[in-house]
């Protein structure tokens, strides 16, 4: 089966799946900042996001240098689309303030073209990155099912993903992506997500993934950066799963993976 990047299926959300270039280049460490304990220290900004994902909530944070015209524009328009909405908080960090070093840090962004936009779901990926413009038509994107939140922060942070797409009502995973998940190389480089087809929230994500509704179960298997690895339906092996890795190239893009056999 010919592999192909998923590239096209996010898109839309202003950023691509994984972690690449200057952006986004640390966010296992973003996600484990999310979970710090209470007491700790926190700037204005990481509050902000802890405070937003213990509420379920999205937080956009515009990063910025000089309060020029393309700054103060898209501010305006965050809050104009943000403020009385209950779904996202929205936070400013000036790239200058020593305060916010950490979270400037975690995201890579201090050589980025200014202002920069970050929207970041309640578990910690990153859904959404704007640079100098946005409207509310990309603020809408950024906002993703539980799912595809889920496969966008593994892949994020360099892990592979096995989606298992179930009937609706009914759960349960693969005997073959079992096996594949208890190789001691792979067992942890790869984190095993469960949707069913019954949910309404995860239809747009399955028809991006080209999942019919008509299609009582199927196997996605993503690798980072961002390469669709393969859709099988329940009955794949793990020897299948491996073969098709394998021919994806680069191995899963995993640091370990490569010494896989």
């Amino acid at each position: 089966m010919k592999t192909h990047t998923l590239v096209g299926l996010f898109k839309n959300n202003g950023i691509r799946l994984l972690a690449a270039g200057t952006l986004l280049v640390s966010l296992s460490n973003v996600s484990s900042a999310q979970n710090a304990p209470r007491g700790a220290s926190l700037s204005k900004a990481e509050a902000s996001r802890a405070s937003a994902a213990e509420q379920n909530k999205y937080t956009f944070i515009m990063f910025w240098k000089d309060q020029d015209t393309t700054t103060k524009s898209m501010w305006s328009t965050l809050q104009q689309n943000l403020s009385d909405k209950n779904t996202a908080s929205v936070v400013a960090v000036n790239t200058g303030d020593p305060q916010e070093r950490k979270i400037i840090e975690q995201y890579g962004v201090s050589r980025a073209p200014m202002p920069l936009t970050l929207a970041v779901a309640p578990n910690g990926a990153v859904t959404g990155s704007y640079v100098k413009q946005i409207n509310a038509d990309y603020i809408q994107q950024a906002f993703v099912s539980p799912a595809k939140s889920q496969c966008m922060l593994n892949l994020q942070s360099r892990r592979m993903v096995l989606l298992c797409v179930s009937p609706s009502g009914q759960a349960g995973v693969p005997k073959g992506v079992q096996n594949f998940k208890s190789i001691p190389c792979y067992k942890n480089a790869v984190e095993v997500i469960n949707v069913s087809q019954s949910e309404p929230a995860e239809r747009d994500f399955l028809n991006e993934l080209r999942v019919p509704a008509s299609q009582n179960s199927a196997v996605v298997f993503m690798a980072p950066p961002g390469v669709m690895v393969g859709k099988y339906n329940s009955s794949v092996s793990s020897q299948q799963l491996i073969a098709e890795l394998k021919k994806a190239g680069k191995s899963c893009g995993v640091e370990g993976c490569k010494h896989c056999k």
